[in-house]
């Protein structure tokens, strides 16, 4: 029901009025972050954030998954060529976090919840021919240590023949803390 949220959406137009800004980023940023609601909030005050500075794209782990890795053509890049081509974006952080829930997918666990919500997982395994169990986590993105794919991510992005040579920075963030920790520094200047 979106009942609750529409009356928060009253109260916020009651006492709020917010300022006209442009779309384009003021940082020419982009960040690449994980959907997890553990980040909202602290994410944007951990990295210093105001509205309209950056352009913030989120997906599960932050990551693309593999099977979408070595064409380069995802969601995520084409939303990314959106933001340099039309948008002045000019370098992009990918920032994944510690505690993601993609780390580590347990397949019981998977093949549990799918089944109590009407989805069989074997079904979907052989229709989109995924292999097996580890196929189709490997399809959710699924990965086992956060800093490597980062650093994954970050050279898939780097490599997308969609974009250009723009620096590509790797950071993972604490779930906990907000701490970020730089796991990727793009030397190769821009072109």
């Amino acid at each position: 029901m979106p009942d609750e949220f529409l009356a928060n959406n009253e109260r916020f137009l009651q006492q709020n009025t917010l300022p006209l800004i442009g779309h384009a980023p003021r940082k020419h940023t982009a960040v690449v972050t994980c959907m997890d609601c553990r980040l909202v909030r602290m994410f944007e005050d951990a990295l210093g954030l105001e509205r309209g500075d950056v352009l913030e794209l989120r997906t599960a782990g932050a990551t693309i998954s593999e099977p979408e890795r070595p064409a380069g053509a995802n969601d995520l890049i084409r939303s990314l060529a959106g933001g340099v081509y039309l948008l002045g974006v000019r370098q992009v952080l990918v920032i994944g976090h510690t505690q993601c829930g993609l780390s580590h997918i347990e397949p019981a666990t998977l093949t549990a919840s799918m089944q109590a919500l009407g989805v069989d997982p074997q079904k979907l395994i052989e229709q989109e021919k995924l292999g097996d169990i580890n196929g189709l986590i490997k399809w959710l993105g699924g990965f086992s240590d956060v800093h490597i794919n980062v650093k994954e991510v970050v050279e898939v992005i780097r490599s997308s023949p969609y974009l250009p040579r723009i620096p590509v920075h790797g950071l993972v963030i604490d779930i906990n803390t907000g701490k970020l920790t730089l796991v990727d520094r793009d030397t190769r200047g821009t072109t």
